[in-house]
């Protein structure tokens, strides 16, 4: 009776136990890098040492600490790639994985390129393992040699020539539009910044908004890199507060993902919230208004910070810490009831066709 319950899964059962797979591996490799790096900028803040031009002890171990941080945020995309294309075909798809995230880096891709590759990946190699036929004494050739130079290459080729270069002047045409908003109504600007950061979560919309705002900045001009480094944090810390006031929505998992989350965002790391978006992509909405929300606000309240600083550096250093606190706690108190509203319906649904499954069995 047990067997005839057992659900069998559906295709977008091991899709998404792909996806969590893949974050699963990422997490650890974002809190490495990511809190290395803030830490070593947190350090060089209160310092003021300058890392050019000094020679002393500190300026090194504080170098190195933001060096070492470097080396593990290079990793996340390769990371993430790899360890998708491993849920859905097995070892055999960690290698080409590995080589597809390398090329979603450098190409600036982003997240969603990393995530795209590793699916390619997976079920090219899923597609090879289960149609490629080869006599008994060749079959270790498969996953050792076949897999890797020709799975590695057809999915390089596609993403470069197919994905990589819309998706690069998409970023480029994004860069050039937010440019020309410069000058503009600067409180519709900050909304439109922080729409964009909170979208896609350090991927190339995201990217050409922090983009334009350091360029900005170089220029002394303030406003947009306020509004982008703010929003940074809304979407994880958001989320992170939704799943400790309503944990009972969330599984163990995601309950420890999203006190990762709520960490993170304090030093300025917004991916602690990707687990959630690959859980239910609807929350991409509710990070995209939130993150608005907050940027548009800080810079009409005009609470400025002069530095390319995020999370709780950035409200220390802003012209007007209450108002800027205030920002903040608007955003994120979007995200987190707007987020603790759609994982109760979800949560709710699952739970019904729970309970429907098994009368459904007792029935048949």
């Amino acid at each position: 009776m047990a067997l005839l319950l057992k659900k069998e899964k559906t295709e977008l059962d091991k899709l998404r136990e792909a996806l969590m797979t893949g974050v699963s591996y990422m997490i650890p490799v974002i809190v490495a890098g990511g809190m290395m790096l803030a830490f070593g900028s947190l350090f060089e803040t209160i310092t003021g040492v300058d890392l050019n031009e000094s020679n002393s002890l500190a300026a090194q171990l504080i170098n190195d600490l933001k060096t070492f941080g470097l080396y593990g945020l290079t990793l996340l995309f390769p990371v993430i790639a790899a360890f998708v294309g491993f849920g859905l075909a097995g070892k055999p798809a960690i290698a080409p994985g590995l080589i597809a995230g390398m090329l979603a880096r450098d190409m600036q891709m982003g997240f969603l390129g990393a995530l795209l590759g590793g699916l390619m990946v997976g079920y090219l190699v899923r597609w090879m393992l289960a149609n490629i036929k080869l006599p008994k004494e060749f079959r270790s050739l498969l996953p050792m040699v076949i897999i890797p130079l020709i799975g590695t290459a057809i999915v390089l080729f596609v993403m470069k020539y197919i994905v990589g270069y819309p998706l690069i002047a998409l970023n480029t045409g994004l860069e050039n539009w937010l440019v020309g908003m410069s000058g503009g109504n600067k409180v519709l600007m900050a909304a439109v910044l922080g729409a964009m950061v909170g979208f896609d979560l350090g991927g190339p919309i995201n990217k050409a908004a922090i983009t334009v705002s350091l360029g900005l900045f170089a220029q002394g001009i303030f406003e947009p890199v306020t509004a982008s480094h703010i929003a940074i944090m809304i979407a994880p810390f958001g989320i992170g507060l939704s799943t400790i006031i309503a944990k009972q929505y969330y599984s163990k998992e995601l309950q420890e993902n999203g006190r990762a989350a709520l960490m993170m965002s304090c030093v300025g790391i917004s991916e602690g919230a990707i687990p959630f978006i690959l859980a239910n992509p609807a929350l991409i909405i509710i990070n995209t208004i939130g993150s608005a929300i907050s940027a548009s606000m800080v810079i009409m309240f005009d609470s400025i910070v002069q530095a390319p600083a995020a999370g709780i550096l950035a409200l220390i250093l802003s012209s007007n810490f209450f108002l800027y606190l205030i920002s903040i706690a608007t955003g994120v108190a979007f995200v987190a009831v707007s987020t603790t509203l759609l994982m109760k319906r979800q949560f709710n649904k699952q739970s019904a066709a729970a309970e429907v499954q098994p009368q459904t069995a007792k029935s048949a």
